[in-house]
């Protein structure tokens, strides 16, 4: 039989080994490796000619600022709609 105290143990295990990396929670971590993964392909391809040092330092460090700004963009989406949304269903 599965112990329920034993799980709990080992999902707080895992939330705390996450926590000691800055607090980023799983998506910080997608985008990480995406934007990482994706100036190796891009370097091992020669995406376009352009120089090794661009595609393995600057093209990933681009591809994760426009992410968080997506996240950005998506989190004030969504807390604007629940506004709208409690601010119709409180009148």
């Amino acid at each position: 039989m599965i112990d329920p105290k034993q799980t709990q143990k080992g999902e707080n295990t895992t939330a705390s080994r996450m926590a000691r990396f800055g607090g980023l929670d799983q998506l910080d971590w997608l985008m990480i490796v995406a934007s990482v993964l994706l100036g190796t392909i891009a370097k091992q391809h020669h995406f376009l000619d352009l120089p090794d040092g661009f595609l393995e330092w600057i093209l990933p460090f681009l591809l994760m600022a426009a992410g968080y700004k997506a996240r950005s963009v998506a989190a004030e989406l969504v807390e604007s709609r629940r506004a709208k949304t409690t601010n119709s269903t409180g009148e």
